[in-house]
């Protein structure tokens, strides 16, 4: 990415943050938070896996959204451990801060921070986390960067991001608009959700970024969304900020075939009372030397 023209990047920037802050999109996660935590806790789960956080750690939450992993990263590091949980706007975090209230948490803090410039000092933190937000950084290398600046020498960055395109997450849904919808070619330069699918990419950027002991690896969870299909097709066209545009092109007879196709595929994958289905997931981790 840091041989992209730097215009092109600045448009990644304004995009990233029109789809991820506009009210539509926080009210979304907001409607949804419950099911959508359950239905990814094994992202969750695989983030607090590798991430060996013992009480008393200090953690780096990036684009924590409404509190995915950062509230269980702060149960794990106990009262005597500090997160601060981050995101592009305030309207996400402000949810995950009303959660941690709830939670009874008082080890966390809350912080609107740019990736690409963290306000924090040089090796302040015992690790850094990010659940499904890395792939959307405009500038990742630069991003890495600050990441590896802010960790302590010895300490881990821990990242969990999609992996390939073509997995039923995606397969059940937007492969199926697209046989009604025009969707556009990807920009080759540009950052989306499932480009870390690409075997070994996610590793050579972490090396890149000067990370050591770089580790790559492709798991499948399970994601079980408790409800109808219909109910988990609603979801998907609220939350999913980059997908909406395509949903949005749907118009009368068209979006009822649409649905209806969608509908039916989901259905292969419930068993009455929930949605299941197996999500690619790659976990990358690195150590500051």
């Amino acid at each position: 990415m840091s041989a992209v023209d730097p215009a092109k990047v600045e448009r990644y920037r304004h995009r990233l943050r029109e789809e991820w802050t506009e009210e539509a999109t926080v009210s979304a996660w907001r409607k949804w938070q419950a099911p959508m935590s359950a239905f990814t806790r094994g992202a969750t789960e695989a983030i607090l896996e590798a991430g060996h956080f013992k009480p008393g750690m200090r953690v780096l939450d990036l684009a924590s959204g409404v509190g995915d992993p950062a509230l269980s990263i702060a149960e794990a590091v106990g009262p005597s451990g500090h997160v601060i949980a981050t995101d592009l706007g305030p309207g996400m975090i402000a949810l995950a801060e009303e959660l941690a209230r709830a939670r009874g948490l008082h080890n966390m803090e809350f912080r609107v921070a740019n990736v690409e410039a963290l306000p924090f000092p040089d090796e302040s933190f015992d690790a850094v986390t990010c659940r499904f937000g890395v792939m959307f950084f405009p500038d990742q290398l630069k991003a890495f960067g600050e990441c590896r600046r802010v960790l302590k020498r010895g300490a881990r960055v821990v990242f969990v991001v999609w992996g390939r395109r073509e997995q039923p997450f995606l397969g059940t849904t937007v492969g199926i608009l697209s046989k009604y919808v025009e969707v556009p070619p990807p920009d080759p330069d540009a950052p989306h959700a499932f480009m870390f699918g690409e075997r070994g990419l996610l590793k050579s950027r972490l090396e890149a970024a000067g990370f050591a002991q770089v580790s790559e690896e492709v798991r499948t969870v399970p994601g079980r969304w408790v409800g109808p299909p219909e109910q988990y097709w609603q979801q998907f066209t609220e939350v999913a900020a980059p997908f909406r545009p395509l949903v949005a092109k749907l118009t009368g007879e068209t979006r009822a075939k649409a649905e209806a196709e969608i509908i039916a595929g989901l259905r292969k994958l419930s068993d009455g009372t929930a949605v299941t289905m197996p999500l690619e997931i790659v976990v990358g981790t690195g150590i500051r030397t």
